[in-house]
């Protein structure tokens, strides 16, 4: 016994342990995810690294430390561990509405390493899903770099416009977040975009707001601003420009940064700074920044009438049109997202159409529903009334016949009475309209302004009058309106076609069409 004991004690024990470990190792995610989201980065990738995968007991945390290492090494510039271990994440996150946002993260980073490697179209296609999950969504995080993505997908495709809204986004959720470090980027980014659009007043607008912005941001991350102040520098403080320049390759190199300082070297004459500057710029894997390294070569060439430089750096060129326009077949950045918004467009469309059937036939049925709850309800209310004026005809009779007999028969025939009034009371309302339309008509007054209410009122008053003859207008027609039995009533008291005419405010015409139509609802006998 001691031994069993002992036994189901470890046991507990080790599942305890096991339990404080699984807590362990998603809080330890959790710690990750606001390290990244705080921007350290590097913090965040050595905590990863000190992760085993093996050690990941359950299925949420597997995928959720497989985003998180996908993201760290996105932002670190490292190429993704592995496309399966995202993919994993993507199919855990597909299966449920819960965690949306890290699907749409998932989606983002898979979108941004298929960019990297070229296959525009697939990459789009999943940046997009990103932005259609994520703008149902208060994640401004998110969306702010989904945005910031795809305004340089379309500004890489020459899609400027765009990349502007793109970029108005972005300020648009920097904002809402209270990140200045977003805002330098979005702010610079429209500068440059207002550029090449060839809308200057606005360019300079933003490029300002960017610039008062610097100090915020951290410094590798200002390289991008102070390249574009350099650009802006250009026309006129070449010395300062070279300046920002050089302070972007300080902090480390950038390809955008060199192609520029070997422009500004061309136009001070510094020939060999030059060349040295557009050698470096062509080390470059990104064959626009080439085309535009290449063009600066042949201009300068040309100027400085090195014919045979130029000619050999023209056909570098057509050499490059060719490898950019085979890398853009089948990618037009432009028809890919408006297929992608068309796409999910007609899904909303059906969606939306979907739901107004389903809440098209709830109200139906729910009409049906109450129409038919309705029609008990008065069928109930009308069996009670009859029921109750039967009780009132029969307490009627009763006292009649105690009376004709004259036995001293007060006290039964005050009890009677009492019966009969407490039944007249309960539909007093009813039977006292019933009984004054009813002497109206016996007046010379019409029907003309009556509502169907005032027909059955009257209806149900005459049925303690004639019990016999209102119940067999119910059995011996099929669903009279009420309206046809006041008809039928005005006929067996004796009326005149012309009185009932003056009575109901009808023609004569009006008389035979009734009379045929109550004659086609009469039952077979």
């Amino acid at each position: 016994m001691r031994k069993i004991h002992i036994f189901f004690t470890l046991l507990a024990f080790a599942m305890l342990v096991s339990c404080d470990s699984n807590k362990s190792k998603s809080s330890k995610l959790v710690q990750i995810d606001s390290l990244l989201n705080s921007g350290l980065v590097d913090s965040a990738y050595n905590e990863i690294d000190n992760i085993e995968v093996k050690d990941l007991q359950t299925t949420a945390d597997s995928a959720y430390f497989f985003l998180l290492r996908t993201q760290a090494e996105y932002r670190l510039y490292m190429p993704s561990s592995s496309m399966e271990s995202l993919n994993f994440s993507i199919h855990y996150y597909s299966n449920g509405k819960a965690q949306q946002e890290k699907l749409a993260a998932a989606y983002y980073y898979k979108g941004c390493f298929m960019y990297d490697s070229g296959d525009i179209k697939n990459a789009l296609n999943y940046i997009k899903n990103a932005e259609f999950i994520a703008e149902k969504t208060n994640n401004s995080e998110l969306k702010h770099k989904i945005y910031a993505s795809l305004l340089v997908i379309n500004e890489e495709a020459g899609e400027d416009r765009t990349a502007l809204e793109y970029s108005k986004r972005s300020v648009k959720e920097s904002l809402k977040a209270k990140r200045n470090d977003w805002l330098a980027h979005a702010y610079n980014n429209m500068a440059v975009l207002y550029a090449k659009l060839k809308q200057n007043d606005s360019s300079d607008v933003y490029l300002k707001k960017s610039m008062a912005l610097l100090n915020v941001i951290p410094k590798k991350d200002s390289q991008f601003i102070m390249n574009n102040i350099g650009v802006y520098l250009m026309e006129n403080d070449l010395k300062k420009a070279e300046y920002y320049f050089k302070k972007v390759l300080d902090i480390s190199p950038m390809d955008e940064a060199y192609e520029n300082l070997a422009n500004v070297y061309a136009i001070e004459g510094k020939t060999d700074s030059a060349e040295e500057m557009w050698a470096k710029a062509m080390q470059t894997e990104n064959l626009k920044i080439k085309d535009e390294t290449m063009h600066s070569m042949f201009k300068h060439h040309m100027k400085k009438e090195n014919y045979a430089y130029a000619a050999k750096t023209a056909e570098r060129l057509i050499a490059l049109k060719d490898s950019l326009s085979e890398r853009q077949t089948g990618n037009n950045v432009k028809a890919i997202q408006s297929e992608f918004d068309n796409i999910k467009s007609k899904q909303k469309y059906e969606r939306n159409i979907m739901i107004a059937i389903i809440i098209i036939t709830v109200l139906v049925l729910i009409a049906t529903i109450s129409i038919l709850f309705l029609r008990y309800k008065q069928y109930k209310t009308k069996a009670a009334m009859a029921h109750d004026q039967m009780m009132i005809k029969n307490y009627e009779s009763q006292i009649k016949e105690l009376e004709r007999m004259d036995l001293h028969k007060e006290k039964e025939i005050e009890a009677i009475n009492k019966r009969k009034e407490k039944l007249l009371d309960k539909h007093r309302d009813t039977l006292n309209r019933g009984y004054i339309l009813f002497n109206e008509i016996m007046n010379g007054k019409t029907t003309v302004l009556w509502k169907k209410n005032d027909f059955e009122n009257i209806i149900e008053y005459y049925r303690l009058v004639d019990m016999e003859f209102v119940d067999m207008l119910d059995n011996s027609y099929d669903e009279l309106s009420p309206k046809y039995k006041f008809f039928l009533i005005l006929e067996h008291i004796g009326m005149t076609d012309k009185q009932i005419m003056a009575s109901m405010g009808i023609a004569e015409v009006s008389v035979r069409s009734i009379r045929s139509r109550v004659n086609k609802r009469k039952k077979d006998s």
